[in-house]
């Protein structure tokens, strides 16, 4: 005789699923969830709930030191042990802008990078071509190429400014560009070296953001050019 499963006896593995996508939603409704019953909470113990839990990367409530949000960081935590791709790369960039090991913050970049993180793509994109050397320039250059492609720089640079926003007064590291930092070394390119006076006449000019619907240097044909661009504004996003 057929009898209708009631929520409470549904596989661990359901239950499981059901937690991990409602993590990937909103923290707030997976706590709803794991005090609906045992066989949620138990659920919601599990690596990958902790994994995909959607943090709200921008608030910085959820990164406060105060005592009380001990319960906030001790989720947080968790999130890290889980291997959750947006705890990882706020700690990866505490660690290469705001104290720790800058080398272990680098490493940790290209760990979350490998695993298709956009923003940690941006990151360490900018990172490599701040360098002298012409192989770490060229392997920012493509991943830069990547993104530029995919229409996936504004939401990077927002992203990336919201990890940063609570750390500016602590910054230690701040990225440096000079002219012997920049991307194009053609003389014969006709916007050659003028990357700089375009961001200021976007940025304070038209008063631009990060949106690059609203200027940017898209216009300029030469992708290495443009890449100075990226470079320059990266590099005033700690202003």
């Amino acid at each position: 005789m057929y009898r209708p499963t009631g929520p409470t006896n549904l596989p661990h593995d359901v239950w499981t699923l059901i937690a991990g996508r409602t993590a990937a939603q909103s923290v707030r409704d997976l706590c709803s969830l794991r005090m609906s019953c045992t066989a949620a909470r138990n659920a919601g113990e599990e690596d990958i709930v902790y994994r995909f839990a959607l943090i709200p990367i921008w608030d910085q409530r959820w990164w406060s030191m105060s005592p009380m949000h001990q319960a906030g960081r001790n989720f947080l935590a968790r999130c890290r042990q889980s291997e959750n791709l947006e705890v990882l790369f706020r700690s990866a960039v505490s660690d290469l802008f705001l104290g720790g090991s800058r080398l272990a913050g680098m490493e940790m970049m290209h760990v979350i990078t490998a695993q298709g993180h956009s923003a940690t793509q941006y990151t360490v994109s900018m990172m490599l071509m701040l360098r002298d050397d012409f192989e770490s320039k060229n392997k920012g250059l493509q991943t830069f190429r990547v993104l530029e492609a995919a229409g996936a720089l504004t939401i990077c640079k927002l992203v990336f400014c919201g990890v940063i926003q609570g750390m500016w007064t602590h910054m230690r590291r701040l990225p440096m560009l000079n002219a012997e930092n920049l991307v194009c070394s053609s003389h014969a390119c006709p916007s050659h070296g003028n990357m700089g006076a375009i961001y200021r006449r976007q940025r304070y000019g038209r008063g631009w953001d990060l949106n690059d619907g609203d200027g940017g240097a898209a216009h300029i044909l030469c992708v290495h050019c443009r890449a100075d661009y990226e470079l320059i504004l990266f590099v005033h996003l700690f202003d």
